[in-house]
């Protein structure tokens, strides 16, 4: 038989080829010692973005998953156990799929090694938290003393560390789930344009991921109704039925306030009483205050809520979530200001700052 080296050789480099050529997939390798894994019936779930992907039973206080090698979701890893709902448990954790080998110690606290960016998740929310707490005893202490500008400018800026942090961590990692926690994180504090702009320089499953999709409609709505921008139409009800809209209101030569709330926002009740101390300042100039009822959970609960409380202004009573949508409301209340010509002059989120936007258009 005729040695061929060449075929050999050929061969030879397939194989270390092969046997270099990195893995697909993940094992977890997981280990819980606590007595409540050993109850009859426990079982430990491993569960993704749609739900629960796998389950297993401990076995000698061990536990083991095989799956993709995915650097952009999270997975969760919780052990349930019987008479407790399948996710309210105390031992529970999540990683990012990375890497070949992580191991996972699912006693309470739970802890994740092996995997380089499920760590860097954990230090990137350890420099967050840290960040948002940095002042906090002397934000309280200013406020206590009722100096709550210089408490707001501190918290300001704080926040704008968080988003510098935020932003220099996702354009690191646009390919992966930390880039994803840090641009969710950013939705927070920035408008639509920054946040498209961002959104562009990731990978597809960030430019496509449908929760932020959502949640930057939100925010274009917000920015296409932001100051200098035409009223958008809200049609609804009054107390007894009747068609109303805001137009019926809005453009008509009067500076219009749009209160959004609904009767079980404690924020929205609290501030009621400034509302109807600030109307009768200012109805004399020209302010006319119109309630947008949303998101109740029965329809009548807007309308004996707004006789309890006393509310003696017109109110359009609406269902649904469209009236939120237009105007990319992301909490209430919601005070928008429109201009004599129906155009948004203002807007706040909360009634914080309300009696210094109305002196600068009415004084």
């Amino acid at each position: 038989m005729k040695f061929n080296a060449a075929a050999v050789l050929a061969a030879a480099l397939l194989c270390l080829a092969a046997c270099n050529r990195p893995s697909t997939h993940f094992t977890v390798s997981g280990v819980v010692t606590d007595t409540l894994s050993r109850v009859p019936g426990s079982m430990v779930y491993l569960i993704g973005p749609d739900g629960p992907i796998d389950s297993t039973a401990v076995k000698k206080n061990s536990f083991t998953f095989k799956g993709e090698i995915d650097k952009t979701k999270q997975l969760v890893v919780m052990l349930h156990f019987p008479g407790r709902d399948k996710y309210d448990d105390r031992f529970l954790t999540s990683f990012v799929p990375d890497v070949e080998r992580i191991r996972i110690h699912l006693d309470y606290p739970a802890t994740v090694t092996g995997s380089p960016i499920t760590d860097a998740i954990g230090k990137y929310r350890e420099d967050t938290m840290n960040l948002y707490y940095e002042h906090e005893t002397d934000i309280g202490s200013l406020t206590m003393n009722g100096d709550t500008r210089a408490a707001d400018s501190i918290y300001q800026a704080q926040l704008a560390k968080i988003d510098e942090l935020s932003r220099e961590t996702y354009l690191a990692n646009t390919d992966n789930a930390l880039g994803r926690q840090a641009i969710t994180q950013l939705f927070n504090d920035l408008d639509a344009p920054e946040l498209e702009e961002l959104l562009s320089k990731g990978a597809d499953f960030i430019r496509n991921d449908e929760a932020l999709l959502a949640l930057l409609k939100v925010k274009q709505n917000a920015w296409a109704t932001s100051a200098g921008s035409p009223f958008v139409e809200i049609v609804g009800t009054t107390a007894d039925g009747s068609p109303t809209s805001l137009s019926d209101f809005a453009g008509k030569g009067n500076y219009v306030l749009a209160d959004f709330w609904a009767s079980w926002c404690g924020p929205c009740m609290m501030a009621m009483p400034a509302l109807r101390e600030l109307r009768d300042r200012y109805k004399d100039k020209g302010l006319v205050v119109v309630g947008i009822n949303v998101w109740e959970q029965k329809p009548e609960d807007g309308p004996s809520c707004a006789k309890r409380e006393g509310m003696d202004w017109d109110i359009i009573f609406t269902s649904g979530n469209e009236v939120t949508e237009a105007y990319g409301i992301e909490g209430i209340p919601t005070l928008i200001l429109f201009s004599p010509d129906g155009k948004v002059a203002d807007r706040l989120l909360g009634e914080d700052g309300l009696e210094e936007m109305l002196a600068k258009y009415l004084e």
